[in-house]
């Protein structure tokens, strides 16, 4: 399978590419290759490609509208139109979510808490209008804190392992489902993020044996809004 994987220059497309050559032929192309919110640079991408993963775009959740339409709306609308009938696994967010206090399951509508949120929560929506429109197939990945051990205090519901986050992509390019949501957090013991899932993802790691080693840091609570 020959995949394009965006924004491989991120530091979640770095945790989740060794696995992905192992496994697959990788077109990896970050911003240095062109802006994807260029509806021409978009085509180029895609061109001859089986699968796209696409992590690129602004992953700041303080982040203010007008740096948060190109990389995370245009670009995301630009991929999924050049993409066609080719699946697309595309970086969501718990932040589209990000309103609800209590246990998250991906049957509840979005409820975005931050501008951030919000671009993501469209991401999900043309995400579905692709799969369901084109006769292609797109999976959405609620990621949380994708590091490679919790970061914080308030990041221990949502750790994202790195085997976990690698996983949960080689299950999203293979799963025989034509559109999913799922919540990207490793098997976090006291989560209120649901892992329940159609394509297969089992995450395997727990964030609790680190919980006397992390301390507070409000930066990586689930959401901290935009001014």
């Amino acid at each position: 399978m020959r995949v394009l994987v965006t924004g491989a220059a991120g530091h979640v497309a770095q945790q989740v590419l060794p696995a992905l050559e192992r496994r697959y032929e990788v077109r990896p192309v970050d911003l240095a290759d062109g802006d994807l919110s260029d509806a021409a640079v978009a085509r180029r991408a895609v061109t001859g490609v089986d699968a796209i993963v696409h992590l690129a775009g602004n992953p700041h959740p303080n982040s203010g509208w007008d740096s948060l339409l190109g990389p995370n709306v245009v670009a995301v609308a630009n991929i999924l139109t050049a993409a066609a009938t080719t699946r697309v696994v595309l970086a969501s967010s718990i932040h589209a979510v990000g309103q609800y206090p209590g246990h998250v399951d991906t049957q509840l509508p979005t409820a975005p808490c931050c501008a951030y949120g919000a671009t993501k929560a469209f991401a999900e929506a043309a995400a579905y209008t692709h799969s369901y429109s084109s006769g292609g197939s797109a999976i959405c990945l609620r990621l949380g804190a994708c590091t490679p051990t919790p970061p914080a205090r308030q990041a221990l519901d949502h750790w994202l392992a790195p085997e976990d986050l690698q996983q949960l992509v080689i299950r999203a390019l293979e799963a025989p489902v034509r559109f999913a949501i799922v919540h990207g957090v490793s098997a976090n013991t006291g989560s209120h993020w649901s892992t329940a899932n159609t394509i297969g993802y089992r995450p395997s790691r727990d964030s609790s044996p680190y919980r006397l080693e992390v301390g507070d840091d409000p930066q990586w609570a689930p959401c901290q809004g935009a001014d």
